[in-house]
């Protein structure tokens, strides 16, 4: 698996491809106060990838310190390729 992206409160980071891939779409990268790009991670497991939790617990308390954006080598062309469609379905102008 690749990682695309490290999302964290404050610091996330992009592999560059999927870091200008979601800027030119214009959508608000802090949709999700503080975390870049969170708000569109169903989006990116519609295009393929894994989202991983990187937690632990304090007793019955979770702590989640990122979300990792993961993808089989083999499929991350499609993934790239795949996920500006979803996105733009996604966040089309109603044209009713």
């Amino acid at each position: 698996m690749k990682q695309l992206a490290y999302i964290t409160q404050g610091h996330s980071e992009y592999d560059p491809r999927l870091r200008e891939l979601l800027d030119a779409t214009e959508i608000d990268p802090e949709e999700f106060i503080g975390l870049d790009y969170f708000s569109l991670t169903p989006f990116f497991a519609l295009a393929g990838a894994t989202i991983e939790p990187d937690a632990h617990s304090h007793g019955t308390d979770v702590h989640v310190t990122g979300v990792k954006v993961l993808v089989p080598e083999e499929l991350e062309d499609a993934f790239l390729a795949t996920l500006p469609e979803i996105l733009a379905d996604a966040y089309a102008e109603d044209e009713g």
